[in-house]
This record gives structure tokens, sequence and C-alpha cells, in this order.
């Protein structure tokens, strides 16, 4: 390791190196990392910066941001390790590096400590975590010919697999229905949970009592939405209390601490913790 300190040190040292690429880890504050990149002049401190600014439709990695923004709300700093640096003739070299440490400390859903969306250069893990069975799927996989859901769905595999994802486009939605609870008993699933954390994760919320969990939801420029069985069945199975709106797209769920608690119970407080939501 070249360096490792907090952000004011991280700035003097990078402009040391101005000029050079250079593989970063960000880390939490006992030193466990969240987050790996490479670079160049004061790219490691760009991430800090964005989640500061807390817009989300900016925001391409809100798994990151929220991290970063969890750290911060806990009176802490965000830990910079600067792993390797490379000349402008080593930038090949800085990418496979990039992608061995994330090989090495893997990303969330792989069980790892990491909010990587990719898995970096010359990792045929590809984005988190399609296979490349499903990969021209609609319902889960990267649909070729359709990029906004490609992406939707790579950010919901990330959070959980599903076989089928549980937001859509709006745009690619015929009808928008308001949510009713549906008319048969529904039990809570993560399929649901997952679709609750999404919004809340894109829209850079903080699961405590009270918080609502919009509907609808932007990610990387495109507007979202739960969709209409999902908002029933979620509904219904008790996960969230409806707040509801003039027209669907202004509905909302509100979260108090025991639906909270299901959410950690069906996919684990420390994976919500991990994801910056606790």
């Amino acid at each position: 390791m070249r360096f490792e300190g907090h952000r004011a040190a991280a700035e003097s040292y990078l402009r040391s190196i101005a000029g050079n690429y250079y593989v970063y880890l960000l880390c939490r504050p006992d030193g466990l990392p969240f987050y790996v990149g490479k670079g160049i002049n004061k790219r490691a401190l760009e991430h800090e910066a964005e989640a500061r600014r807390h817009h989300p439709i900016g925001e391409s990695n809100p798994f990151k941001c929220n991290v970063i923004r969890k750290i911060i709300r806990d009176g802490g700093e965000v830990l910079y390790q600067i792993d390797a640096v490379f000349d402008a003739a080593g930038q090949q070299d800085c990418l496979e590096r990039e992608a061995a440490l994330i090989q090495q400390h893997r990303r969330l859903h792989e069980g790892g400590c990491l909010t990587n969306l990719a898995g970096g250069v010359g990792n045929m893990a590809g984005a988190a975590p399609f296979s490349l069975e499903r990969h021209a799927s609609t319902l889960s996989g990267e649909p070729l010919d359709n990029p906004e859901r490609a992406v939707l769905n790579r950010f919901l595999q990330g959070i959980g697999p599903v076989g089928s994802v549980p937001v859509k486009p709006i745009d690619q939605i015929a009808r928008i229905l308001p949510t009713t609870p549906h008319p048969q008993a529904r039990s809570p699933t993560p399929r649901c949970a997952y679709a609750l954390i999404a919004s809340a994760t894109a829209s850079g919320l903080e699961l405590q009592p009270g918080v609502r969990v919009p509907r609808v939801f932007s990610y990387q420029g495109i507007v979202a939405i739960i969709e209409n069985g999902v908002a029933r069945d979620l509904v219904k199975a008790q996960m969230a209390t409806l707040i509801p709106g003039a027209d669907p797209t202004q509905e909302a769920f509100e979260l108090k601490a025991g639906h909270i608690d299901l959410l950690a119970r069906l996919v684990g407080r420390e994976e919500l913790r991990r994801r910056g939501l606790l």
C-alpha cells in the first residue's frame, strides 16, 4: 500500500502523484473497504463530494454514496487507501490491478464487502450479478434491445437475485394502477423487500421509523416505478403502510420500526448496514 489516511492527507498525497494513474480503495472508519476504483489526479475524492451533494438522479452508484453518507451521519470519516501508482504507460496494469482487488474483496452480492457494480476489466463476472445464460432475459437479465430495463435490472440484481425484477422503467408500463391490497393473502417476500430497498437506496434514504419510500424513483437518469403487483403484495403482506397520492406515481410506502425489522429479517440486518441504509 502506497498511502492510507483521511481526506486532507489524501488530497496532499494525490497532489504529489499528479498526472499518474492509481488504484484506490474507499474504506469504512474501521479499515474495511467498500469501493475499489482507478483514477488520475483527484478522482478518489470525487465520490465523497458526490455523496455530500446528495442528488440521487445524478448518482451512478447509490450503494456507494449511501455508505459514504452513513459514515458521515455517524460522525466518522472515509479512510482512503492508495494501493498502487502507475505512469501513463501502465494504464493496462492499473486496470488489471483494480480488477484483481475487486475479485479479492468481492462485491456485496458475492458475499464480499464492496459496493462496486462492475467487476473490473478482465473479470468475467461482469456487472452484478448476471450469468451468461440469463444475459438476454428481459425479466431479470440485460436485454440488449432495452438499455433502460438492463440498467434497472442490473441495479436490482445487485441487491438480491430474483427471477423477475419488481421495478420497471415508468414509461414501459402500459397502465400504472393505484395501489390496493391484494384480495388474497400474501406473505412477506425478499422480492418485495428488494423493491423497497431499491427505491430507498436510489432516493438516498436512511431506514428509520417514519421514513417514506417513494413508489417512483430515479436511477442513472431513468425514472422507475415499483410495479403494480409488487406494490399490492407488499401492502397486503404488511411490509409497509401505503401513503396514497393524487395519482399512483405520487404514492409512498411508510416504514415503521416493525417494517424495518421485517426487512432486516428478510435480507439481513448486516446487509442493510453494508449498504448504508441502517
